[in-house]
């Protein structure tokens, strides 16, 4: 990351429209259907602290400015397959090398490992609002991914989509009271336009075999029988007896 971004972006997460989205997506983590399993979670990003994804997280550390661990999210400094869950908050959009970041998340990652992503959406009033700004200034300085991108990235390192949603349906006002008069547009837009939230929260989990199972060759399968099926060779000595 550059000097300046981090910096910008810790202090927008303690603004009334930084705070809020944390809110809604502790709110909707906490909310989650698919079971989060393992002891060991791993925060990256985020102005605060999340509340433990499951009763079971027996340890569960923030890597970030105030967080526990100081690192760059393109070096995670954990062993391979050490991690059983990973919550990254709005961290591809601000790295300096978003393939890297998840290149990172899959290594780390024990088998059948979870990782939330929480990313901004660009097809939303915050993404038009990105567009028609200066966008040297958090939260619109970082790069907002499609959700069919950021599944496809998940996929080339093997994982699997197994939940997504779409929070925050309100414009992205600075005023407190124009936020919290807009309240009611969260429950009309979960209704009447579910694709055009603000946030995307989706979870991905790490497979460790190919998703898509390879053809078996039956011509081949004929051709060279498994070893436990091969008859014994009949030599000479077996067809006519030893002498």
């Amino acid at each position: 990351m550059t000097d300046n971004k981090p910096l910008q972006i810790n202090d927008w997460w303690q603004s009334p429209l930084g705070e809020l989205v944390l809110a809604l997506e502790q709110e909707k983590i906490a909310g989650l259907t698919s079971p989060i399993l393992g002891s060991f979670t791993i925060q990256i990003g985020g102005g605060a602290r999340l509340k433990p994804l499951s009763n079971r997280i027996e340890n569960q550390s923030w890597l970030g400015a105030e967080g526990d661990i100081t690192a760059l999210p393109e070096a995670l400094p954990f062993r391979s397959h050490s991690i059983d869950n990973l919550l990254l908050l709005h961290v591809l959009e601000y790295a300096d090398d978003p393939h890297q970041v998840l290149r990172e998340t899959e290594r780390v990652l024990a088998a059948d490992g979870k990782v939330i992503l929480c990313c901004f959406n660009p097809i939303s009033l915050w993404g038009l609002r990105r567009l028609f700004s200066w966008q040297d200034a958090a939260p619109w300085h970082g790069y907002f991914f499609t959700k069919t991108r950021l599944k496809d990235w998940l996929a080339l390192l093997n994982f699997e989509v197994t939940e997504q949603h779409k929070i925050l349906f309100r414009p992205p006002f600075k005023h407190p009271r124009w936020l919290e008069g807009s309240h009611f547009l969260e429950r009309w837009g979960k209704r009447l336009w579910p694709w055009f939230g603000a946030v995307s929260v989706m979870v991905a989990t790490k497979r460790t075999i190919p998703l898509t199972p390879l053809r078996e060759n039956k011509r081949q399968h004929r051709l060279f029988p498994s070893p436990g099926l091969v008859n014994k060779p009949i030599t000479r000595d077996n067809k006519h007896g030893s002498c």
